[in-house]
């Protein structure tokens, strides 16, 4: 497996939509950023085609991202926006194996893309960064300066329910409604022996509660390590909670559960790395992610 390289001024960045359409103004903004950090954009006219709620057919938009990934100049693709659409392409870029390419790119995403990374982290055991999609208002500088170090990332937490042991295994996740979509598909592998991370934005906690029961029921998270939840944007219906719920499940896994992690819809301060090693220490209550760009974490 190739050595993930951090992202560099003068890098080529790829731009694909897999998800749902976007407004021409918000793209021409973002990719303006983007160039005006110091980087050359790469995209094909295809990511402007809507069909329905969706950019495109699902074969133009297949082709479009497997024609990034297998292009070596580019360094990184970055998605316009979620909404949905990124599981039509799943069946197509499945039949290509791309081992030799997609684990030198950086990928960087989030929402409805947790489908795609379901797929890419099943099939290729590789790292991404769950963080803004291009048209997010958080795509910023700092977000861009955390692609750009091989440093590893430590969050301070929230501590809803403890451990005296620190726990330190793979960290994987994302969207829990997409997370969730993907039960019973053969492109979301078993989450046992990992930290889970989860985070979304207005599910009340029934649906919630709901959505984890389901990934409980089916052996999806049997045997997880821990619960590590991001963003949950207006998941609240008073007098509950999606912390009850989170909690419930928690209990029946015994497994602990921090919070805090500003990734996700409620925004980001970084870009989350997926699918490697993370450690969670309660007695100072940190989480560390181990760089997917420091070789010695390999």
């Amino acid at each position: 497996m190739n050595q993930l390289i951090p992202l560099k001024k003068g890098s080529k960045i790829g731009i694909a939509a897999p998800s749902s359409p976007f407004k021409r103004e918000d793209f021409d903004k973002a990719v303006s950023f983007l160039q005006s950090s110091g980087f050359t954009t790469v995209y094909s006219d295809v990511i402007f085609n809507k069909n329905g709620f969706v950019s495109g057919t699902p074969e133009d938009r297949a082709k479009d991202l497997l024609a990034l990934i297998n292009n070596d100049e580019i360094s990184s693709i970055f998605f316009v926006r979620g909404g949905y659409g990124s599981a039509q392409i799943l069946p197509l870029i499945d039949k290509k194996d791309l081992s030799k390419k997609i684990s030198k790119k950086i990928l960087m995403g989030y929402s409805d893309l947790t489908a795609l990374f379901c797929h890419l982290y099943k099939k290729y055991k590789i790292p991404m960064f769950y963080g803004p999609n291009i048209i997010n208002k958080h795509l910023n500088s700092n977000v861009i300066s955390k692609l750009s170090t091989s440093h590893d990332l430590k969050i301070k937490v929230q501590l809803l329910k403890t451990s005296n042991k620190v726990v330190t295994a793979p960290i994987f996740g994302g969207c829990l409604s997409v997370l969730t979509s993907m039960v019973g598909t053969p492109y979301l592998k078993s989450l046992k022996g990992h930290i889970l991370f989860l985070e979304d934005t207005n599910e009340p906690p029934y649906k919630i509660d709901r959505m984890l029961n389901q990934l409980l029921s089916s052996g999806v998270i049997k045997g997880i390590k821990a619960i590590a939840v991001g963003s949950m944007e207006n998941c609240e219906t008073a007098p509950y909670s999606w912390k009850d719920a989170v909690l419930r499940i928690a209990e029946i896994l015994n497994v602990p559960v921090v919070s805090g992690i500003m990734a996700g819809h409620g925004g980001f301060d970084y870009p989350l790395p997926m699918g490697v090693k993370a450690k969670i220490d309660f007695a100072n209550q940190e989480l560390l992610i181990y760089s997917p760009f420091n070789k010695k974490n390999k």
